[in-house]
């Protein structure tokens, strides 16, 4: 894993008087972004003017003020500097106007990156902006993260387009693979499915499947490529970020271009995935969870950084006297610590980084809010660099390959593995994520009874005898859903969904299936699964149930936490008894001697439970 774990303050706007704030609360590291380009509302992302200004000009003094200007309010400041790989405005309008294809990354990444000029440029820009913080602020910055595309998280929003310089790449991508010469698909065909009105046939559409791969290789290559540049140009210690990875809450993440993750993951350039915080369950009563496939990462040993983006109620609406924003945000100062204290324990516990995206200002102003946050890094110093043991029985295991299968503009495909994370999340138990191809990497894989399979299309006979190996035959519950197996990479065949799922296809209903050593369950219709369906199923598995009431829940051999909207007094039962359980925001001693207490909650309310063996 990375050496660090950050605890951290990010906005796009200087916010020096709240930067003062947090370092009064004891948070001296910032996220600074240097950017010089717009944001999706075409306002500039950056307060201080643009450091690259023309091909071959650059003026730093803008960094070195915005670095400096941080400094002058907390001397004890460290850095995680976002660079700004994306287009400036006259780098797009030249390029496009003298070479052939889009080459504005924000809209068009894939284009982009494609575009020999654009790369050609964009790296001199790289080597010139670390060469200079390198030199003048290396004591300071602790870590680089690589921006690029959509909101500067390398979200390809081409919607599948291709241009003359991206067609061509495809072409040569065809060859390199030892393909038939082929051309991009045309628009229109993108959406075109053979199974289902939701599905690409391999047979009959293979060409769609190779091209969505095809333009999911080219981010997650493009990546590789500008964190290989920027290990040779940085300390060792400095670390490498990049946001990317958001296949758990996306619908399309193969059209946004992150569905190649394992790539990254392999990537020794990189120390850490970034994601936001959930934003199908990020309401007060819900899981939170990051976008990524946690599990993966740390099996990968790279570390996560959680962007706690929720709204408190106070957040600033108002970008320009014209530019108003309003979004979703928690209704009320309990809320916001509910939802604070919500991140902080998930963070800890997940041994995941943190920063707290202040946007545009407003979100960290109340008495409250800071009186709370100084105490969450209290927390944050004692628990953060301590050993914990996983515990988790209870897996989500993702497919990228069969990700591809789908039409990725159809709601239904982004309903399935939304809606499997957001049931779990009121399971009432801790669960992990992973990619099913680690599934042979997992430590003390037995400890997993129940295992929920999201969308298993692709069961080629290499991933069948890796399934046989390890998951089945094991005596534990297995919870397929819609259609397992029904591709084995050549051809689509609802036959074969019967051999995983013991009932026909579209079976409806969760029906349960006695196998050789194990349990099938299936649910044909994964955007009808519930808490009680995954409870019920749990219990059959000999899964450990912390509580009976479906909230979210987080736990490690240490610590277990609980987040409600609605308060009220629950019982929590532990694997084991424990000398001492304290809640840690309150100091209040919960019980002693026992694995089974109560507590009194508020309404809403987050607890933390430190469990002293």
């Amino acid at each position: 894993m990375p050496s660090n774990q950050y605890f951290a303050y990010r906005s796009f706007w200087p916010e020096l008087g709240t930067v003062g704030k947090f370092a009064a609360a004891g948070v001296d590291t910032v996220c600074i972004f240097p950017a010089n380009t717009m944001n999706s509302l075409g306002e500039p992302y950056c307060k201080y003017p643009p450091n690259w200004l023309w091909f071959d000009r650059y003026d730093f003094s803008a960094v070195d003020r915005q670095i400096g200007d941080l400094l002058a309010v907390n001397p004890q400041a460290e850095f995680l500097c976002m660079v700004d790989l994306n287009s400036p405005a006259w780098l797009a309008r030249q390029l496009s106007l003298f070479h052939d294809g889009d080459s504005d990354s924000f809209t068009q990444l894939t284009e982009a990156l494609c575009h020999p000029e654009w790369r050609k440029n964009t790296f001199a820009y790289l080597r010139h902006f670390l060469g200079h913080c390198e030199k003048h602020h290396a004591k300071v910055i602790k870590s680089y993260i690589l921006a690029c595309g959509h909101t500067d998280e390398w979200l390809d929003y081409t919607a599948g387009a291709a241009g003359p310089t991206k067609a061509a790449a495809y072409r040569e991508w065809r060859g390199r693979h030892h393909l038939p010469d082929g051309h991009a698909p045309a628009a229109s065909r993108l959406d075109e499915t053979s199974f289902d009105g939701l599905l690409h046939d391999p047979q009959g559409g293979r060409e769609l499947l190779d091209y969505w791969r095809f333009t999911n290789e080219v981010v997650s290559g493009a990546i590789a490529d500008f964190a290989a540049e920027t290990r040779k140009l940085v300390r060792r210690e400095a670390e490498i970020g990049v946001f990317f990875g958001y296949v758990m809450d996306r619908i399309g993440p193969v059209t946004s271009g992150h569905a190649d993750y394992e790539r990254l993951l392999k990537c020794p350039d990189i120390d850490f995935l970034i994601s936001p915080g959930t934003y199908r369950d990020r309401e007060i009563g819900g899981g939170s969870g990051f976008l990524t496939v946690s599990g993966s990462e740390r099996l990968a040993g790279k570390g996560h950084l959680h962007e706690c983006d929720q709204r408190t109620h106070t957040y600033n609406r108002d970008l320009t006297e014209h530019v108003r924003l309003d979004t979703p945000c928690w209704p009320d100062t309990k809320a916001d610590i509910a939802g604070m204290r919500r991140e902080l324990a998930l963070c800890v516990i997940k041994q995941s980084s943190l920063w707290w995206f202040d946007m545009w200002g407003g979100f960290y102003q109340e008495p409250e809010l800071l009186e709370n946050l100084a105490a969450m890094k209290n927390l944050w110093d004692r628990l953060a660099k301590q050993r914990y043991e996983a515990v988790e029985e209870v897996a989500l295991i993702v497919d990228p390959d069969s990700l591809y299968y789908f039409n990725q503009r159809s709601p239904r495909q982004g309903d399935f593995t939304l809606n499997a994370r957001k049931q779990l999340n009121r399971l009432g138990v801790p669960y992990e994520t992973y990619s099913l191809n680690d599934i042979p990497t997992i430590p003390d894989l037995a400890r997993y009874k129940l295992l929920v399979f999201s969308v298993p299309l692709e069961i080629t006979p290499a991933k069948a005898e890796l399934l046989k190996r390890y998951v089945l035959n094991h005596n534990r519950t297995i919870l397929w859903l819609y259609a397992p197996g029904l591709s084995d990479g050549q051809t689509l065949d609802p036959g074969r969904v019967k051999r995983w799922a013991g009932v026909e296809y579209g079976t409806p209903g969760l029906t349960t299936t006695p196998m050789d050593g194990w349990l099938s369950a299936y649910l044909h219709a994964p955007e009808t699964l519930t808490p009680a369906m995954l409870k019920g199923l749990a219990e059959t598995a000999g899964v450990h149930l912390y509580c009976q009431e479906e909230q979210p829940l987080y736990a490690n051999d240490k610590l277990v936490a609980i987040h409600t909207a609605s308060g009220g007094r629950r019982q929590i039962k532990l694997r084991t008894a424990y000398k001492r359980v304290t809640e840690l925001f309150s100091g209040g001693v919960a019980a002693e001697n026992t694995d089974v207490f109560t507590w009194d909650f508020a309404s809403p309310d987050t607890a933390l439970f430190a469990l002293e063996a």
